[in-house]
């Protein structure tokens, strides 16, 4: 009877124990998961890649109504960040600089027009424009024009003194030839690079038929391609070399007989003396005769202003900034902030203040990031997540600025140098975002708007990649999918 007692109390222990300890458990696995807890878990495992093994990388995903972060990962620490850094330029630009802003480029004279006849040098100035083009120069053209000017018995003088005379960012590697290497300058054409459109030769043998635009005589080409037969690749080399008074563009190489017109863009040097010389060129095929030469100098005092023409508003020329992520945009952009906030002539170290200035302003010391360009070329600069997201954060709540900082974004899947990235996905127009590339860095950040309507900012910076760079966009990519389906559990 005694045992009987005690196998029954013994068993009646253990199902106390059961109650207590193996209930909650139960109650605990049928719980579901938040909605939070499974997009963290989802951003865990794609970010569990062999590309990110170094775990140099920092993201961020902050809920812009509700202040509140919805996942981070070393989001506090320094990257690299490459074209992110133009985040950072377009808010400073739009903060001090407006919209609206301007940029100019003037014509003046040191005596009156007589007779349609200016008997003198004709000065033109630039002020940092970064969109002044071939349509552009026309316009300013015609509106000399429109003066009744028919001759110029002087020089055409260029005036870059808006800016210092440096071309390029001292961090900068080598120069090369490549458009994105652009030299800076107040007064600027056509980014100051020069395209080389080539077309097979008429029959095998003969040299390809080449197409300068602007076709003026500072740029000179030597050509030693050839045509081949359609069975052999093409294999052209373009390259662009400095001879003092001119540029030379070297052709060599094959093409073969079928191949479709190629398209070359290179850089130039001697930026204000060629976007002089393409304004005299424009002048002579509209008509306006010049006996004089084209020459650097600076506008003397007493000489009068003849007409201005201006450029688009800021928050346009933004957009081929962010959407196409434009180094020579940015960096004409920040040395104009430069001028017009501490005064000419404008330096990159003054746009720099700028930019430091506004950093602060968001609460970050200056020994926590490093900015050394506006481009993001510079593989120096430093940012983390958490001043990328802060930026974005502050131009949402900053009406004034921020339907034109948004626009000036890339829209996924739909314009600029993101129109293939998740392309035909469905509302992946709701993701507007800035790229950066250099080798082993890729960047992706930006807003979006999830399934619910909710908005957040977010940055993801990828450093020491163990991958292509194609790659590691295909994972940003996947993780602002996941953004855009996420939905939170009321």
């Amino acid at each position: 009877m005694f045992k009987m007692f005690c196998k029954i109390k013994i068993n009646f222990v253990i199902f106390l124990l059961s109650v207590v300890w193996i209930s909650p458990l139960k109650a605990y696995a049928q719980e579901p998961l938040r909605a939070e807890s499974v997009f963290s878990n989802t951003i865990d495992g794609i970010l569990d890649n062999s590309c990110l093994r170094k775990k140099k990388f920092g993201i961020k995903i902050h809920s812009l109504e509700r202040d509140e972060t919805l996942y981070s990962v070393r989001s506090d620490r320094l990257y690299a960040p490459a074209s992110n850094v133009k985040v950072l330029t377009t808010a400073v630009a739009l903060k001090r600089l407006g919209s609206q802003y301007q940029f100019k480029t003037s014509l003046y004279a040191t005596s009156p027009m007589i007779g349609g006849v200016l008997k003198n040098d004709l000065y033109i100035k630039g002020f940092g424009d970064p969109s002044l083009v071939s349509e552009q120069m026309w316009l300013l053209v015609n509106e000399l024009k429109a003066l009744t000017l028919n001759n110029i018995d002087g020089d055409i003088v260029a005036d870059s003194s808006f800016f210092d005379n440096s071309l390029r960012i001292k961090t900068w590697k080598k120069a090369g030839v490549e458009a994105y290497n652009a030299p800076l300058n107040a007064l600027s054409f056509n980014f100051n690079t020069v395209a080389v459109h080539v077309f097979p030769g008429e029959k095998l043998g003969d040299n390809p038929r080449v197409v300068v635009d602007p076709d003026i005589d500072f740029i000179q080409v030597g050509n030693r391609a050839k045509t081949v037969s359609k069975s052999q690749r093409s294999r052209l080399i373009v390259n662009r070399v400095d001879r003092g008074d001119f540029n030379k563009i070297n052709i060599s190489g094959v093409i073969s007989a079928n191949h479709p017109r190629e398209t070359y863009y290179l850089n130039i040097t001697k930026p204000a003396y060629y976007a002089a010389k393409v304004f005299k060129e424009f002048l002579r095929r509209a008509g306006i005769k010049v006996t004089g030469k084209v020459r650097i100098g600076s506008i003397p005092e007493g000489a009068y202003e003849l007409s201005t023409h201006g450029s688009m508003p800021l928050s346009l020329i933004l957009r081929g900034l962010n959407k196409f992520s434009n180094n020579f945009v940015a960096e004409q952009i920040l040395k104009t902030v430069g001028a017009e906030i501490y005064g000419q002539p404008g330096t990159t170290e003054k746009g720099l203040r700028a930019m430091n200035e506004y950093l602060q302003e968001l609460q970050y010391k200056s020994d926590g990031y490093s900015i050394l360009d506006g481009s993001g070329l510079s593989r120096g600069n430093r940012l983390s997540p958490d001043q990328i997201v802060s930026i974005f954060q502050d131009m949402y709540s900053d009406f004034g600025n921020f339907p034109e900082f948004i626009s000036a974004l890339g829209v996924m899947g739909q314009d600029g140098n993101v129109i293939k990235r998740m392309k035909g996905q469905s509302g992946a127009e709701r993701a507007r975002v800035k790229t950066g590339t250099l080798n082993f860095v890729s960047a992706l950040s930006g807003y979006f708007q999830s399934s619910d309507g909710e908005r957040f900012a977010f940055s993801i910076l990828m450093n020491n990649l163990k991958c292509s760079n194609r790659q590691a966009k295909i994972l940003q990519d996947r993780i602002v999918r996941e953004g855009l389906n996420f939905k939170r559990v009321n």
